[in-house]
């Protein structure tokens, strides 16, 4: 079941699209039913958004009332998108917001937590963001072979495989856990 705010993304026959008022979330408790695992990868732009409060608004409201639910409803683990050098005291807006939504996931009551905290993220969006276009392009090529050692976590990393990580770490550890970039690499198959 994939929770979404617009219209189906794919044609993935194992999903299910469920579109939900996110200002109002009430979810039936059958949609749980089968449910051990809930992903969740939501967040916005303060562009789209429009201010800091509507972006804070998606970023940990709608987030942390999507895991409340899962919660109440009995899923076991969590798996959450938020960022390299989340820190809810820092002095960077988008980098405190993650924090934030950080603290709060892992007060939860989930047998497993993933908080997966990738770099840049390269794949196709739905809009374009022309900062974020370029260092897709020039990251990988240009400054991921620098970022070694310690700095390692700081890299770039393709959509496609930090969701085949989430699924493979889900429930994977007990408590909370956090992962990054050299944890998103397939050194174990699914």
């Amino acid at each position: 079941m994939a929770l979404t705010r617009g219209d189906q993304i794919t044609s993935n026959s194992i999903l299910e699209y469920v579109k939900v008022n996110f200002d109002a979330l009430e979810l039936n408790s059958e949609l749980f039913s089968d449910i051990k695992d809930i992903y969740i990868c939501l967040g916005t732009t303060i562009k789209k958004a429009g201010s800091k409060e509507a972006f804070q608004k998606v970023d940990i409201q709608y987030c942390i009332d999507v895991a409340r639910e899962a919660e109440k409803n009995g899923v076991r683990n969590l798996s959450i998108i938020t960022s390299v050098g989340s820190d809810s005291r820092s002095s960077n807006f988008y980098l405190k917001t993650k924090g934030l939504i950080e603290e709060q996931i892992s007060d939860l009551d989930f047998d497993s937590i993933s908080i997966h905290r990738p770099g840049l993220l390269i794949g196709s969006r739905k809009e374009a963001r022309a900062g974020e276009s370029i260092g897709q392009i020039l990251y990988p090529f240009l400054v991921n072979p620098f970022l070694i050692g310690s700095l390692t976590k700081y890299r770039s990393i393709e959509s496609e495989v930090l969701a085949k990580a989430m699924i493979r770490l889900s429930g994977f550890k007990k408590s909370v856990n956090f992962y990054y970039f050299d944890d998103f690499l397939d050194k174990i198959s699914i």
